[in-house]
């Protein structure tokens, strides 16, 4: 994940659990290491930057299901964590303007939490007549400056989620 704010400045999740950020303008270039992910290790699936416009701030979300909050200028533990998930998180969607974030499993469902850690929101499957299907969730994005959620799975489906409370398109 990159910085919108501070220009250089990027982030890498890893399969042991940590998260490693980097500064492209310093000549060391690894600004600092942190291991979030330590209870249930599991890789890193997903990084986002500014949740909430906030330049300090970094979310970092596991395989194994925990979304943690990290403050990048106090390098110690989380200041929260999101058990989201039990053991099959794919994916994580931080908005860019707005206080929410959405994890994706691969059980068929997409959660919406605010920046708080209260769940907004589930998307999952419903097997009626005309429900749109959910597949394993391989990707998540919100658009930068609507509530809207696009959902990518294995199948090529994509589907366009947005705040109120509409069907997939």
């Amino acid at each position: 994940a990159a910085s919108q704010v501070h220009g250089g400045q990027f982030a890498a999740g890893f399969i042991d659990g940590s998260v490693r950020l980097y500064d492209a303008r310093t000549p060391e270039m690894l600004v600092c290491g942190l291991r979030p992910h330590t209870q249930r290790v599991g890789k890193v699936m997903g990084i986002g930057f500014q949740p909430g416009l906030d330049p300090g701030k970094l979310v970092s979300a596991s395989q194994a299901g925990d979304i943690q909050f990290l403050d990048i200028r106090n390098h110690s533990s989380a200041y929260l964590t999101i058990e989201a998930h039990r053991g099959s998180l794919t994916a994580l969607a931080v908005h860019r303007h707005a206080p929410i974030i959405a994890s994706g499993s691969a059980k068929q469902l997409i959660k919406v939490f605010s920046l708080e850690g209260d769940q907004l929101g589930t998307i999952r499957y419903y097997p009626t007549l005309m429900a749109q299907k959910i597949g394993s969730v391989s990707c998540l994005n919100f658009h930068p400056y609507q509530l809207l959620l696009a959902a990518g799975a294995p199948d090529a489906c994509v589907c366009i989620y947005s705040d109120d409370n509409t069907n997939a398109k």
